[in-house]
């Protein structure tokens, strides 16, 4: 939380005393809460709803945590910029059906329990042997202790991993930034 003291007219204030609320004020909005985690080697294939698994950091600022690279630790309240970028490739299709996936972006409570979806993307093909991505964006408020997730789901057959010289971590991602430390909700 970001603190600003306030003292009478006149007082004669120090630098040591000021430092505490200018630097560490200043830190938290230069270096803002935020993560990201890309790959998601582990989903090979899937025919439903799929809670996604990351594979690596990208990187991390102010404690974001987890201990299965599915859930992640928020750990300071405020509002956030959350993005999901997936891309996967479509089942096997005749060309006059559309596949269709979706990504989805949830918050639980810190013991994991309730859950409230935060964001949605859908798209859709008809080509035979493509790549179809989604992505979704947008702010939402996360409490501390706060667990964001993902997950994703393809209708029309198995979705498989895009297999291409890209690695998979070059085609998903996910990530979180604090850009309201203080806001108690979104539009406050």
């Amino acid at each position: 939380m970001l603190t600003y003291p306030s003292w009478p007219s006149r007082q004669l204030v120090s630098a040591a005393e000021l430092n505490q609320y200018i630097n560490d004020n200043n830190s938290r909005l230069i270096a803002p809460s935020a993560f990201r985690v890309k790959g998601v080697e582990s989903t090979a294939e899937f025919t439903s709803r799929v809670e996604l698994k990351w594979d690596l950091w990208d990187f991390e600022r102010q404690g974001w945590t987890s201990t299965d690279m599915k859930r992640f630790r928020c750990p300071a309240a405020g509002t956030y910029f959350v993005s999901i970028n997936l891309t996967f490739r479509p089942p096997a299709m005749d060309g006059k059906k559309t596949a269709m996936l979706d990504a989805l972006v949830y918050t639980s409570r810190r013991d994991g329990s309730g859950s409230t979806g935060l964001l949605k993307s859908m798209n859709n093909t008809k080509i035979i042997g493509s790549y179809l991505s989604v992505n979704a964006s947008g702010l939402a408020y996360l409490a501390e202790g706060d667990l964001l997730y993902a997950t994703a789901s393809g209708a029309g057959g198995t979705w498989t991993r895009a297999t291409s010289e890209n690695k998979s971590w070059s085609m998903n991602s996910f990530s979180a930034i604090q850009t309201a430390p203080d806001a108690k909700g979104l539009g406050e």
